[in-house]
């Protein structure tokens, strides 16, 4: 999974036909598509060429940006973050704490560069606290480490691109299946929970580890 500036991308992900949906009341197949519909409706979203064109794209437009800290996890480069906020990792996740940290920088009233810097050292510190002596990170000033285009080789060359055929073939779907109703797996419909009382459940929860 590849994240861009903090944002969880799709970029390079193999996007996959799922099985018809279940109509959650009854254990049969939905109505609403046919297979042919679910099939055509799938193969329009497969946007994988597109996502990698994008990917290479802003590789390109970032190559010159100057790169302040190198995040290795099992000595694997994974993630790079440089100047101007530019932030691009390959096989790491840390979007929830890009978020969380850019939220927090944003109410303590951070902007610019102090912003960007808070966002980086929470960020780095919390995938320290995640991932422990696994991971290594390299920082220096930006005029010290070399750019974007010295770290892309070893970030995302060969099979470390994440291309189609670089992904693992996955089982092919059995159209003709019956439905879990139909062959006896169907567990019963499931109930509608709203928003209150799932938020209730979660607190409830969260109140009794404490």
């Amino acid at each position: 999974m590849i994240n861009i500036n903090g944002q969880y991308s799709l970029v390079g992900a193999q996007l996959l036909t799922p099985p018809r949906p279940i109509d959650s009341q009854t254990g049969e197949y939905s109505d609403d598509y046919s297979v042919e519909e679910w099939k055509a409706l799938w193969k329009e979203r497969q946007t994988q060429k597109t996502a990698e064109n994008n990917l290479k794209n802003w590789l390109d437009e970032h190559a010159d940006t100057e790169v302040t800290r190198a995040f290795y996890l099992d000595g694997q480069l994974t993630a790079v973050f440089g100047s101007d906020n530019a932030k691009i990792s390959n096989g790491m996740n840390y979007a929830f704490e890009y978020s969380t940290a850019k939220n927090d920088g944003e109410k303590l009233g951070l902007t610019g560069d102090e912003l960007d810097e808070f966002v980086e050292t929470r960020v780095e510190n919390e995938l320290r606290r995640k991932y422990g002596d696994r991971l290594t990170v390299t920082q220096g000033d930006a005029d010290t480490m070399g750019t974007m285009a010295d770290y892309r080789e070893e970030l995302f060359g060969g099979s470390r691109w994440p291309a189609a055929e670089n992904m693992p073939q996955q089982p092919e779907i059995d159209w003709n299946a019956p439905s879990p109703f139909e062959a006896g797996t169907w567990q019963g419909p499931i109930r509608n929970i709203d928003n209150d009382m799932y938020v209730e459940m979660v607190r409830t929860a969260f109140e009794a580890d404490q």
